[in-house]
């Protein structure tokens, strides 16, 4: 083969390699975001079991907009925003107006944002692993006999 077939031949697999990378950060991108919508919705309101996502779609303002229903049904509709200069989604999102008033888990209808919502999670493992721990060496502690050694000097 010439050297120019070889050469095209090798940028030729350059891009497919570049355009698949670029494919599957976006899906991974994109899942991430459904978690995100997930997570925000099963924090802020009682009674949703599941969430169902039908479509995205890039609007002309340049948002991300994942559309779906949650509790297989249909009439439950929302959609969840990632505006562009958050790059990730918080809180922006429109749904059913009737469940969202009766179904919100906090006084005045406040919905925390997922930054708020993961920030409340780590605090509350932290807690609970200090708190696991404290009971553990605090036991072990006594039973250990160093109160005993100590008192020898």
């Amino acid at each position: 083969m010439k050297t120019r077939y070889k050469f095209l031949i090798g940028i030729g697999i350059i891009l497919i390699g570049v355009a698949a990378m670029n494919y599957y950060s976006y899906k991974d991108y994109m899942d991430k975001q459904k978690e995100r919508i997930e997570l925000f919705f099963n924090y802020n309101y009682n009674d949703i079991n599941s969430l169902t996502f039908t479509e995205t779609k890039k609007n002309p303002m340049g948002s991300l907009d994942f559309y779906g229903y949650f509790n297989s049904d249909k009439s439950n509709r929302f959609i969840g925003s990632v505006m562009p200069y958050d790059k990730e989604f918080e809180r922006n999102n429109v749904m059913n107006g009737e469940f969202a008033r009766a179904n919100t888990k906090f006084e005045n209808g406040k919905t925390y944002t997922v930054s708020e919502i993961e920030k409340i999670q780590r605090k509350e493992r932290r807690e609970k692993r200090e708190e696991s721990s404290d009971s553990w060496f605090s036991d072990s502690s006594k039973a250990s006999g160093v109160d005993n050694y100590l008192t020898k000097f």
